[in-house]
């Protein structure tokens, strides 16, 4: 069965954001390559700008990928430290993945505005990776392997803040611009977070 015209936009839309940017992005070749009429995006989206913002509004496949890894949580303090290993990686993906995507919103004032008001409209934007976080943890904490002290909003915020730093950094500066491997750098900010 062939996917739905306004799926293959949206895939076709995102692989060439993260290859082109948005600056030189056409509707013309993202029908191109969405083997879609270039009217189905006025169609579907309204035109480029809501095609944008249903992009950026979109769930990531590296977020959905993040969520399943969030696995229900066991009271072995050291299973929590493996598990924060674990989900530290599928998060540095999430946030390499959305840095196009996000850059393309930032330099446009109309697209920003736009996809503001969406996540408003539509409860979705980047908080709620943090949020997914805070989650986890609250459910670690229930079980006992997190203390009852551990603010696991301020704990969430910096395990994101540490995994998008990785990822943006890598992403701008290239692969080898920060010390250590990055297995080694999600161990060390898990042992940070769980002492």
């Amino acid at each position: 069965m062939a996917t739905p015209a306004r799926q293959r936009i949206l895939d076709a839309a995102a692989q060439l954001l993260r290859e082109k940017g948005i600056a030189r992005l056409t509707t013309r070749e993202i029908a191109m390559a969405a083997d879609a009429a270039e009217g189905s995006i006025t169609k579907n989206f309204g035109g480029k700008l809501g095609l944008l913002t249903a992009l950026l509004s979109s769930e990531l496949p590296e977020l959905a990928a993040w969520r399943a890894a969030l696995t229900p949580a066991t009271p072995h303090r050291d299973d929590l430290r493996a598990a924060l290993i674990a989900v530290g990686d599928k998060a540095i993906d999430y946030y390499t993945a959305s840095l196009p995507l996000v850059a393309g919103a930032v330099a446009d004032a109309t697209l920003l505005d736009a996809y503001r008001a969406t996540n408003t409209a539509q409860d979705t934007g980047p908080q709620l990776a943090t949020e997914i976080m805070a989650t986890y943890l609250n459910t670690w904490q229930a079980t006992g392997a997190l203390s009852p002290d551990t603010d696991t909003w301020a704990t969430a915020l910096m395990f994101c803040g540490a995994a998008q730093l990785q990822a943006w950094t890598e992403y701008l500066a290239g692969p080898g611009s920060l010390p250590h491997d990055r297995n080694a750098r999600i161990r060390a900010v898990a042992m940070t977070l769980i002492p």
